[in-house]
Protein backbone atom coordinates (compact mmCIF):
# COMPACT_ATOMS: atom_id res chain seq x y z
CA UNK A 1 0.00 0.00 0.00
CA UNK A 2 1.57 3.33 -1.04
CA UNK A 3 1.92 6.36 1.17
CA UNK A 4 -0.52 8.53 -0.78
CA UNK A 5 -3.14 5.78 -0.57
CA UNK A 6 -2.64 5.60 3.20
CA UNK A 7 -3.27 9.35 3.39
CA UNK A 8 -6.48 8.90 1.38
CA UNK A 9 -7.54 5.92 3.49
CA UNK A 10 -6.91 7.83 6.72
CA UNK A 11 -8.72 10.95 5.54
CA UNK A 12 -11.70 8.90 4.43
CA UNK A 13 -11.86 7.07 7.74
CA UNK A 14 -11.51 10.25 9.82
CA UNK A 15 -14.25 11.98 7.80
CA UNK A 16 -16.52 9.01 8.43
CA UNK A 17 -15.62 9.07 12.13
CA UNK A 18 -16.41 12.81 12.34
CA UNK A 19 -19.81 12.28 10.68
CA UNK A 20 -20.68 9.42 13.03
CA UNK A 21 -19.61 11.48 16.08
CA UNK A 22 -21.96 14.29 14.96
CA UNK A 23 -24.70 11.71 14.50
CA UNK A 24 -24.14 10.44 18.07
CA UNK A 25 -24.29 14.00 19.38
CA UNK A 26 -27.54 14.72 17.55
CA UNK A 27 -29.08 11.45 18.65
CA UNK A 28 -28.00 11.92 22.28
CA UNK A 29 -29.04 15.57 22.53
CA UNK A 30 -32.37 15.50 20.76
CA UNK A 31 -33.73 11.96 21.18
CA UNK A 32 -35.05 10.07 24.20
CA UNK A 33 -32.88 7.52 26.02
CA UNK A 34 -34.84 4.39 25.12
CA UNK A 35 -33.25 0.95 24.98
CA UNK A 36 -33.44 1.15 21.20
CA UNK A 37 -31.69 4.52 21.09
CA UNK A 38 -29.00 3.31 23.49
CA UNK A 39 -28.18 0.35 21.26
CA UNK A 40 -28.11 2.59 18.21
CA UNK A 41 -25.48 4.80 19.90
CA UNK A 42 -23.46 1.74 20.95
CA UNK A 43 -23.53 0.42 17.40
CA UNK A 44 -22.22 3.73 16.04
CA UNK A 45 -19.50 3.86 18.72
CA UNK A 46 -18.25 0.37 17.85
CA UNK A 47 -18.08 1.38 14.18
CA UNK A 48 -16.00 4.43 15.10
CA UNK A 49 -13.50 2.37 17.10
CA UNK A 50 -13.28 -0.17 14.29
CA UNK A 51 -12.51 2.56 11.72
CA UNK A 52 -9.70 3.93 13.92
CA UNK A 53 -8.27 0.45 14.42
CA UNK A 54 -8.45 -0.14 10.67
CA UNK A 55 -6.42 3.03 10.08
CA UNK A 56 -3.73 1.50 12.30
CA UNK A 57 -3.67 -1.61 10.11
CA UNK A 58 -3.48 0.56 7.01
CA UNK A 59 -0.45 2.28 8.57
CA UNK A 60 1.25 -1.09 8.97
CA UNK A 61 0.52 -2.13 5.39
CA UNK A 62 1.77 1.22 4.00
CA UNK A 63 5.00 1.15 6.01
CA UNK A 64 4.13 4.06 8.34
CA UNK A 65 4.36 1.58 11.19
CA UNK A 66 7.06 -1.12 10.89
CA UNK A 67 5.65 -4.48 9.88
CA UNK A 68 6.74 -6.19 13.07
CA UNK A 69 4.74 -9.04 14.49
CA UNK A 70 3.35 -7.03 17.39
CA UNK A 71 1.63 -4.44 15.16
CA UNK A 72 0.33 -7.07 12.75
CA UNK A 73 -1.17 -9.15 15.57
CA UNK A 74 -2.45 -6.15 17.55
CA UNK A 75 -4.33 -4.36 14.77
CA UNK A 76 -5.76 -7.50 13.20
CA UNK A 77 -6.89 -8.78 16.58
CA UNK A 78 -8.60 -5.46 17.45
CA UNK A 79 -10.24 -5.40 14.01
CA UNK A 80 -11.44 -8.93 14.63
CA UNK A 81 -12.89 -8.08 18.04
CA UNK A 82 -14.67 -4.92 16.92
CA UNK A 83 -16.06 -6.56 13.79
CA UNK A 84 -17.73 -9.13 16.04
CA UNK A 85 -19.03 -6.37 18.32
CA UNK A 86 -20.49 -4.55 15.31
CA UNK A 87 -22.55 -7.61 14.44
CA UNK A 88 -23.58 -8.15 18.07
CA UNK A 89 -24.58 -4.52 18.72
CA UNK A 90 -26.65 -4.32 15.52
CA UNK A 91 -28.48 -7.53 16.42
CA UNK A 92 -29.23 -6.10 19.87
CA UNK A 93 -30.46 -2.88 18.26
CA UNK A 94 -32.78 -4.94 16.06
CA UNK A 95 -33.97 -6.88 19.10
CA UNK A 96 -34.66 -3.63 21.01
CA UNK A 97 -36.52 -2.16 18.01
CA UNK A 98 -38.80 -5.17 17.84
CA UNK A 99 -39.55 -5.59 21.54
CA UNK A 100 -37.36 -8.63 22.16
CA UNK A 101 -35.66 -7.04 25.20
CA UNK A 102 -38.78 -6.36 27.24
CA UNK A 103 -38.26 -9.43 29.45
CA UNK A 104 -35.01 -11.01 30.71
CA UNK A 105 -32.92 -8.33 28.99
CA UNK A 106 -29.62 -9.24 30.66
CA UNK A 107 -30.05 -12.98 30.07
CA UNK A 108 -30.94 -12.37 26.42
CA UNK A 109 -27.85 -10.20 25.90
CA UNK A 110 -25.59 -12.84 27.43
CA UNK A 111 -26.95 -15.56 25.17
CA UNK A 112 -26.61 -13.39 22.05
CA UNK A 113 -23.04 -12.45 23.02
CA UNK A 114 -21.98 -16.13 23.16
CA UNK A 115 -21.05 -16.56 19.44
CA UNK A 116 -18.91 -13.39 19.47
CA UNK A 117 -17.08 -14.40 22.66
CA UNK A 118 -16.60 -17.95 21.39
CA UNK A 119 -15.18 -16.71 18.09
CA UNK A 120 -12.77 -14.34 19.84
CA UNK A 121 -11.76 -17.12 22.20
CA UNK A 122 -11.05 -19.48 19.29
CA UNK A 123 -8.77 -16.95 17.57
CA UNK A 124 -6.87 -16.35 20.83
CA UNK A 125 -6.46 -20.07 21.57
CA UNK A 126 -5.40 -20.74 17.97
CA UNK A 127 -2.69 -18.08 18.25
CA UNK A 128 -1.45 -19.40 21.60
CA UNK A 129 -1.31 -23.03 20.42
CA UNK A 130 0.03 -22.28 16.96
CA UNK A 131 1.21 -18.65 16.54
CA UNK A 132 1.77 -19.08 12.80
CA UNK A 133 -1.75 -20.40 12.23
CA UNK A 134 -3.20 -17.09 11.06
CA UNK A 135 -0.13 -14.84 10.76
CA UNK A 136 3.11 -16.06 9.16
CA UNK A 137 6.67 -15.17 10.25
CA UNK A 138 6.66 -12.42 7.61
CA UNK A 139 3.45 -10.89 8.99
CA UNK A 140 1.26 -12.21 6.18
CA UNK A 141 -2.30 -13.13 7.10
CA UNK A 142 -3.51 -16.63 6.38
CA UNK A 143 -6.16 -16.87 3.64
CA UNK A 144 -8.59 -18.27 6.19
CA UNK A 145 -8.34 -15.22 8.45
CA UNK A 146 -10.72 -12.89 6.56
CA UNK A 147 -13.49 -15.46 6.00
CA UNK A 148 -13.21 -16.44 9.65
CA UNK A 149 -13.27 -12.76 10.64
CA UNK A 150 -16.60 -12.02 8.95
CA UNK A 151 -18.42 -15.31 9.67
CA UNK A 152 -19.91 -14.49 13.08
CA UNK A 153 -20.66 -10.81 12.28
CA UNK A 154 -22.40 -11.95 9.10
CA UNK A 155 -24.49 -14.43 11.07
CA UNK A 156 -25.54 -11.64 13.44
CA UNK A 157 -26.54 -9.15 10.77
CA UNK A 158 -28.18 -11.69 8.50
CA UNK A 159 -30.18 -13.04 11.45
CA UNK A 160 -31.33 -9.50 12.24
CA UNK A 161 -32.39 -9.09 8.61
CA UNK A 162 -34.45 -12.29 8.72
CA UNK A 163 -36.17 -11.16 11.93
CA UNK A 164 -36.89 -7.70 10.51
CA UNK A 165 -38.26 -9.05 7.23
CA UNK A 166 -40.48 -11.47 9.13
CA UNK A 167 -41.83 -8.62 11.26
CA UNK A 168 -42.28 -6.44 8.17
CA UNK A 169 -44.46 -9.15 6.67
CA UNK A 170 -46.56 -9.43 9.84
CA UNK A 171 -46.74 -5.71 10.71
CA UNK A 172 -50.21 -4.16 10.61
CA UNK A 173 -49.24 -0.61 9.64
CA UNK A 174 -47.35 0.58 6.58
CA UNK A 175 -45.11 2.69 8.82
CA UNK A 176 -44.01 -0.37 10.82
CA UNK A 177 -43.44 -2.27 7.58
CA UNK A 178 -41.17 0.54 6.33
CA UNK A 179 -39.23 0.61 9.60
CA UNK A 180 -38.63 -3.16 9.65
CA UNK A 181 -37.59 -3.17 5.99
CA UNK A 182 -35.16 -0.35 6.69
CA UNK A 183 -33.65 -2.26 9.61
CA UNK A 184 -33.36 -5.32 7.36
CA UNK A 185 -31.67 -3.32 4.59
CA UNK A 186 -28.79 -2.01 6.69
CA UNK A 187 -27.01 -5.29 7.55
CA UNK A 188 -27.31 -6.56 3.99
CA UNK A 189 -25.70 -3.33 2.72
CA UNK A 190 -22.77 -3.36 5.16
CA UNK A 191 -22.06 -7.03 4.49
CA UNK A 192 -21.92 -6.23 0.78
CA UNK A 193 -19.58 -3.28 1.32
CA UNK A 194 -17.37 -5.32 3.64
CA UNK A 195 -17.12 -8.21 1.17
CA UNK A 196 -16.22 -5.84 -1.66
CA UNK A 197 -13.46 -4.22 0.38
CA UNK A 198 -12.09 -7.51 1.71
CA UNK A 199 -12.09 -9.59 -1.44
CA UNK A 200 -12.34 -7.29 -4.45
CA UNK A 201 -11.32 -3.64 -4.11
CA UNK A 202 -8.46 -2.06 -2.18
CA UNK A 203 -10.52 0.93 -1.00
CA UNK A 204 -12.27 2.04 2.24
CA UNK A 205 -15.66 0.92 0.94
CA UNK A 206 -16.77 -0.47 4.28
CA UNK A 207 -16.17 2.89 5.97
CA UNK A 208 -18.01 4.85 3.28
CA UNK A 209 -20.82 2.32 2.99
CA UNK A 210 -21.48 2.10 6.73
CA UNK A 211 -21.46 5.88 7.17
CA UNK A 212 -23.82 6.45 4.24
CA UNK A 213 -26.19 3.74 5.48
CA UNK A 214 -26.11 5.13 9.04
CA UNK A 215 -26.95 8.61 7.76
CA UNK A 216 -29.71 7.28 5.52
CA UNK A 217 -31.12 5.18 8.34
CA UNK A 218 -31.00 8.10 10.79
CA UNK A 219 -32.67 10.52 8.35
CA UNK A 220 -35.43 8.04 7.50
CA UNK A 221 -36.07 7.30 11.18
CA UNK A 222 -36.27 11.06 11.85
CA UNK A 223 -38.74 11.45 9.00
CA UNK A 224 -40.90 8.71 10.50
CA UNK A 225 -40.57 10.32 13.94
CA UNK A 226 -41.84 13.72 12.76
CA UNK A 227 -44.60 12.37 10.50
CA UNK A 228 -46.09 9.40 12.38
CA UNK A 229 -48.23 9.41 15.51
CA UNK A 230 -46.35 7.35 18.09
CA UNK A 231 -49.43 5.60 19.53
CA UNK A 232 -51.55 4.73 16.52
CA UNK A 233 -48.76 4.64 13.88
CA UNK A 234 -50.98 6.72 11.58
CA UNK A 235 -49.90 10.02 10.05
CA UNK A 236 -49.76 12.79 12.66
CA UNK A 237 -51.28 16.27 12.53
CA UNK A 238 -48.24 17.80 10.84
CA UNK A 239 -48.27 15.18 8.10
CA UNK A 240 -52.03 15.67 7.62
CA UNK A 241 -51.49 19.42 7.15
CA UNK A 242 -48.66 18.82 4.66
CA UNK A 243 -50.81 16.38 2.71
CA UNK A 244 -53.78 18.74 2.61
CA UNK A 245 -51.58 21.63 1.41
CA UNK A 246 -51.13 19.74 -1.87
CA UNK A 247 -54.83 19.02 -2.47
CA UNK A 248 -56.67 21.05 -5.10
CA UNK A 249 -60.09 20.61 -6.68
CA UNK A 250 -60.08 18.63 -9.90
CA UNK A 251 -62.94 17.75 -12.23
CA UNK A 252 -61.16 14.50 -13.10
CA UNK A 253 -60.69 13.24 -9.54
CA UNK A 254 -62.99 13.60 -6.56
CA UNK A 255 -61.68 14.26 -3.08
CA UNK A 256 -63.59 13.47 0.11
CA UNK A 257 -62.52 14.47 3.60
CA UNK A 258 -63.85 12.24 6.37
CA UNK A 259 -63.69 12.98 10.11
CA UNK A 260 -63.98 10.16 12.65
CA UNK A 261 -64.49 10.62 16.40
CA UNK A 262 -64.74 7.98 19.14
CA UNK A 263 -68.10 7.99 20.93
CA UNK A 264 -68.04 8.38 24.74
CA UNK A 265 -64.25 8.44 24.77
CA UNK A 266 -64.12 10.40 28.05
CA UNK A 267 -66.26 7.75 29.70
CA UNK A 268 -63.83 5.05 28.58
CA UNK A 269 -60.91 6.95 30.10
CA UNK A 270 -62.76 7.80 33.31
CA UNK A 271 -64.16 4.33 33.92
CA UNK A 272 -61.44 2.01 32.60
CA UNK A 273 -58.31 4.19 32.72
CA UNK A 274 -56.11 5.93 30.19
CA UNK A 275 -54.38 2.69 29.20
CA UNK A 276 -57.74 1.39 28.00
CA UNK A 277 -58.34 4.72 26.28
CA UNK A 278 -55.06 4.25 24.39
CA UNK A 279 -56.18 0.75 23.47
CA UNK A 280 -59.43 2.15 22.06
CA UNK A 281 -57.47 4.64 19.97
CA UNK A 282 -55.25 1.91 18.53
CA UNK A 283 -58.26 -0.29 17.75
CA UNK A 284 -59.91 2.56 15.85
CA UNK A 285 -56.64 3.12 13.97
CA UNK A 286 -56.34 -0.59 13.14
CA UNK A 287 -59.94 -0.68 11.87
CA UNK A 288 -59.30 2.39 9.71
CA UNK A 289 -56.10 0.86 8.38
CA UNK A 290 -57.82 -2.39 7.48
CA UNK A 291 -60.65 -0.46 5.83
CA UNK A 292 -58.17 1.53 3.75
CA UNK A 293 -56.27 -1.61 2.74
CA UNK A 294 -59.47 -3.16 1.40
CA UNK A 295 -60.56 -0.03 -0.49
CA UNK A 296 -60.29 0.07 -4.28
CA UNK A 297 -59.15 3.72 -4.29
CA UNK A 298 -56.42 5.80 -2.59
CA UNK A 299 -57.03 6.50 1.12
CA UNK A 300 -54.89 8.72 3.38
CA UNK A 301 -55.23 8.17 7.14
CA UNK A 302 -54.16 10.31 10.05
CA UNK A 303 -54.77 11.04 13.72
CA UNK A 304 -56.04 14.61 13.79
CA UNK A 305 -55.74 14.97 17.55
CA UNK A 306 -57.13 13.41 20.73
CA UNK A 307 -59.78 10.89 19.67
CA UNK A 308 -60.33 12.43 16.22
CA UNK A 309 -59.08 10.83 13.00
CA UNK A 310 -59.00 11.96 9.37
CA UNK A 311 -59.55 9.89 6.26
CA UNK A 312 -58.95 11.57 2.88
CA UNK A 313 -60.30 9.59 -0.07
CA UNK A 314 -59.50 10.18 -3.73
CA UNK A 315 -61.26 8.89 -6.89
CA UNK A 316 -64.44 7.76 -5.12
CA UNK A 317 -68.11 8.75 -5.34
CA UNK A 318 -70.70 9.23 -2.60
CA UNK A 319 -71.97 5.66 -2.85
CA UNK A 320 -68.40 4.38 -2.47
CA UNK A 321 -67.91 6.63 0.57
CA UNK A 322 -71.04 5.26 2.21
CA UNK A 323 -69.80 1.75 1.54
CA UNK A 324 -66.36 2.61 2.95
CA UNK A 325 -67.85 3.96 6.16
CA UNK A 326 -70.15 0.94 6.53
CA UNK A 327 -67.14 -1.32 6.05
CA UNK A 328 -65.24 0.59 8.75
CA UNK A 329 -68.12 0.21 11.21
CA UNK A 330 -68.38 -3.54 10.53
CA UNK A 331 -64.63 -4.06 10.95
CA UNK A 332 -64.64 -2.05 14.19
CA UNK A 333 -67.61 -4.05 15.49
CA UNK A 334 -65.82 -7.35 14.77
CA UNK A 335 -62.45 -6.37 16.20
CA UNK A 336 -63.86 -4.82 19.40
CA UNK A 337 -66.41 -7.51 20.24
CA UNK A 338 -64.46 -8.76 23.26
CA UNK A 339 -64.30 -5.41 25.07
CA UNK A 340 -66.15 -4.60 28.28
CA UNK A 341 -67.71 -1.57 26.59
CA UNK A 342 -69.15 -0.80 23.18
CA UNK A 343 -66.54 0.87 20.97
CA UNK A 344 -68.23 3.01 18.36
CA UNK A 345 -67.34 6.06 16.29
CA UNK A 346 -69.21 8.94 14.72
CA UNK A 347 -68.35 9.82 11.13
CA UNK A 348 -68.87 12.83 8.91
CA UNK A 349 -67.62 13.54 5.41
CA UNK A 350 -67.83 16.08 2.61
CA UNK A 351 -66.17 16.67 -0.74
CA UNK A 352 -64.33 19.45 -2.51
CA UNK A 353 -67.03 21.12 -4.61
CA UNK A 354 -65.36 23.54 -7.04
CA UNK A 355 -62.22 25.54 -7.75
CA UNK A 356 -63.17 28.13 -5.13
CA UNK A 357 -63.58 25.50 -2.43
CA UNK A 358 -60.70 25.05 0.03
CA UNK A 359 -59.67 21.86 1.78
CA UNK A 360 -59.97 23.62 5.17
CA UNK A 361 -63.61 24.50 4.42
CA UNK A 362 -64.26 20.91 3.36
CA UNK A 363 -62.72 19.71 6.63
CA UNK A 364 -65.02 22.01 8.64
CA UNK A 365 -68.09 20.74 6.80
CA UNK A 366 -67.03 17.15 7.47
CA UNK A 367 -66.51 17.99 11.14
CA UNK A 368 -69.99 19.58 11.32
CA UNK A 369 -71.53 16.44 9.80
CA UNK A 370 -69.61 14.33 12.31
CA UNK A 371 -71.29 16.10 15.23
CA UNK A 372 -74.63 15.83 13.50
CA UNK A 373 -74.03 12.06 13.29
CA UNK A 374 -72.93 11.97 16.95
CA UNK A 375 -76.01 13.90 18.17
CA UNK A 376 -78.31 11.61 16.24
Amino acid sequence: MELDYFAFYTEASLVCVAILIMLIFQNTYYRTKTERENWFIRTVLVHIIYFLSDVGWAAVESGIFPRIRFFVVFFNFTNYVFMNLIGYSWFMYTAASEGMLLDKKRRFGQIVMTPALASIGVIIVAYIIKPLFWISKDGILNDLYYPFMVTVPSLYVLSSSVISLKNAKEAASKEDKRLYRLIALYPLAIVSFGMLQTFALNAPLFCFGVTLMMLYFYIKSLQMLVSVDSLTKLNNRGQIDRYMDNIRYSEDESCYVCMIDIDRFKEINDRYGHAEGDRALTMIADALRKTADEAAFPVFLGRYGGDEFVMIVRSADEAAMDGLISSFREILKETSSGLLYKLEASVGYDSLRNNDDAIEACLKRADKRLYFDKNN
